[in-house]
């Protein structure tokens, strides 16, 4: 962990400052106020012990002493993720609440130009490239590298390369068909933490709000909201058209769940699992079942585990995606504590050890920023942190994941 903040905290000082901006805050007050709720957390208090809480004071005191007088806003959003990222909590968040832009002025021309000469837009970061030499040899990238040409959706075309004397990966615009960007302004920056994972600083493509995001994977040509443009495989992302909560019969000796979250929130959402678990009691009768977990972000284990009863005594093979989180993963590491249970797929996002039980969030008081702290503690499942469950059969994200799947099951029944 000493070694993956050294490198947060060098990739936060290789982000370009903040010139777009002149509104600053008083940002050692918003530091305080974070440093309080951080404190509050489970994770805070499971994992910043001796040298870890060292490094945390030690933190605190080099911030502070930045902060003497007014800050940049943008420029104190950095500095107090720096301070956030000392503890390995996913779920953990700040977010910045002022939004450059919007609809009104997307729709309204005058107002749009005068955005496009402000300051804010004009001195955005932009790369220092010639953005056809980029294009063309970033063109020349592997399908495994990082590095590469990538499309948000229909919207933009952006090159991702490695920053000069950094592991600092950065995405700049190469081709923008929305109006509030235009090509040479960066939009993410990337900075590896574990294995397939990165943690994401980034503006908002609508409304290029700032933004942080931790535990994103790279595989498959995909991170995050972008995806390389000569990889259009996307087989392992859930079954279109489908509801939260599927039961169907595959074959004769095979069934198939989909859980698309379990969440309670919601009175409809508890009703359908009702429903669904009742239909599910009565028809489950097959020997194998497939439970689809991909891109199910979580929710109760009210809501998760009553099926655990139900599968106990099946063979049972559990896909996950990248997107899978939170309670999905630890349903799926409760799935695989049970016999004849083989877990395929793709790695799980690594949101999994702390949440929110009451989901309280809280406005720093400068008003520019907003902490979501964490009040649920599954230290259990630690080591999963900001990593993710990795399944024993990874699959091809050129093939339908349900054919692989009963391919593999007719072969284990051989």
């Amino acid at each position: 962990m000493k070694n993956f903040t050294l490198l947060f905290v060098l990739f936060l000082a290789s982000i370009q400052p903040a010139f777009s901006q002149t509104e600053t805050c008083d940002c050692k007050t918003d530091l305080d106020f974070i440093v309080e709720k951080i404190k509050a957390m489970p994770s805070f208090k499971t994992q910043i012990k001796g040298p870890k809480a060292t490094e945390f004071e030690i933190t605190y005191t080099n911030l502070s002493n930045q902060m003497k007088q007014p800050i940049l806003i943008e420029d104190c959003y950095k500095m107090l993720l720096q301070q956030m990222v000392l503890v390995n909590d996913v779920h953990a968040s700040l977010s910045y609440i002022k939004t450059p832009i919007n609809k009104e002025i997307l729709n309204d021309t005058l107002k749009l130009n005068d955005f496009k000469a402000s300051n804010a837009f004009k001195n955005h970061p932009k790369s220092e490239y010639n953005l056809n030499d980029l294009e063309a040899e970033l063109s020349k990238k592997n399908e495994q590298e990082l590095e590469g040409i990538y499309n948000y959706g229909d919207d933009l075309k952006i090159g991702i390369y490695q920053q000069k004397d950094s592991d600092t990966l950065v995405g700049v615009v190469l081709k923008s068909n929305l109006k509030q960007w235009e090509a040479g302004q960066i939009i993410v920056y990337a900075s590896h933490t574990a294995e397939l994972k990165y943690n994401l600083f980034y503006y908002n493509p609508s409304t290029r709000t700032p933004g942080f995001v931790k535990s994103i994977s790279f595989e498959n040509g995909r991170l995050w909201i972008y995806k390389k443009t000569t990889n259009t495989n996307n087989e392992e992302l859930p079954i279109k058209d489908q509801s939260n909560w599927e039961f169907r019969q595959l074959t004769p000796d095979t069934q198939y769940l989909y859980f698309g979250n379990f969440s309670s929130f919601s009175k409809s959402n508890r009703k359908a699992f009702k429903d669904f678990y009742a239909k599910v009691k009565k028809e489950l009768s097959a020997t194998n079942v497939i439970v689809d977990l991909r891109s199910n972000a979580g929710g109760n284990s009210k809501l998760s585990d009553p099926f655990l009863k139900l599968l106990k005594k099946k063979n049972v093979y559990i896909l996950t995606n990248c997107f899978t989180g939170s309670n999905g993963e630890q349903f799926t590491l409760k799935l695989k504590a049970l016999k004849n249970v083989k877990h395929l797929g793709q790695t799980t996002r690594g949101i999994i050890a702390y949440g929110m039980n009451y989901g309280y969030n809280y406005n720093t008081p400068s008003g520019n920023f907003n902490i979501t702290p964490t009040d649920m503690d599954f230290n259990e499942y630690l080591a999963y942190e900001g990593k993710g469950v990795t399944p024993e059969i990874a699959l091809d994200f050129s093939k339908d994941w349900l054919e692989q799947t009963l391919a593999i099951i007719k072969n284990t029944s051989n």
